[in-house]
């Protein structure tokens, strides 16, 4: 698979087979991606690999958070408040689709959250890992860390696999850490959920739309 199949197959995968990952895959994964760019090669990120015991006892305490509704104090904002409403438009048209895939209505709120909540499974996905970068930096780093998870992205691809880059984590920053032994140094910023995709499900059967380049190129001669 040449790069541009790879990048034009990525798609967040929200529901995933329960075959096993073997840890020297993930290895594999985490090593090619590291090679990604970074500013006088500082590599600022981090990244917690959560299997078997480590992951149940995690999703046990985040879904026990959601469904009593814990708060916890989050590190950063994951969307700008007020968002513009060019950037809601695209929101609201890929949580649009995404039901409609789903055959979820509008005014069912019941399963809407019931789906929400699949976040703090990791879809089912048998490896969870969370990202994350150390406080001291500033937006630079963070856009180094981007560019690391987007060769987990792609090389997870290449094997066949599949992510889903979760935000959702970085609303439960005190359990995470708590759970994975993270030092509070550390921002979580999020989650990623990686194993074989369930083709069969619908929720994978959707695909998100993209802007043209008219919209947000400008050449200049």
């Amino acid at each position: 698979m040449d790069i541009k199949e790879l990048i034009k197959s990525r798609y967040s995968v929200r529901s995933f087979t329960n075959e096993v990952i073997d840890i020297e895959t993930i290895k594999d994964i985490l090593e090619i991606s590291s090679c990604a760019p970074s500013g006088g090669n500082i590599q600022p990120w981090k990244i917690y690999v959560a299997t078997n015991n480590a992951k149940e006892k995690l999703v046990e305490k985040a879904l026990a958070n959601y469904d009593n509704g814990v708060q916890e104090k989050i590190e950063y904002d994951i969307y700008p408040n007020p968002l513009d409403e060019e950037y809601k438009k695209r929101r609201s048209e890929c949580a649009r689709n995404m039901y409609t895939a789903l055959s979820i209505k509008q005014d069912d709120i019941e399963s809407r959250l019931s789906q929400i909540r699949e976040n703090f499974k990791f879809f089912g996905a048998p490896v969870g890992m969370i990202v994350t970068i150390d406080k001291s930096f500033a937006e630079n780093g963070w856009g180094h860390v981007g560019m690391f998870i987007q060769n987990i992205c792609l090389s997870a691809v290449e094997r066949g696999m599949g992510t889903c880059l979760q935000e959702s984590w970085s609303i439960y920053p005190e359990t995470v850490k708590d759970i994975l032994n993270i030092p509070d140094s550390e921002v979580v910023w999020c989650g990623i959920a990686l194993g074989y995709p369930n083709k069969e499900h619908p929720i994978n059967n959707y695909r998100t739309s993209r802007e043209s380049i008219e919209k947000f190129v400008t050449f200049i001669e």
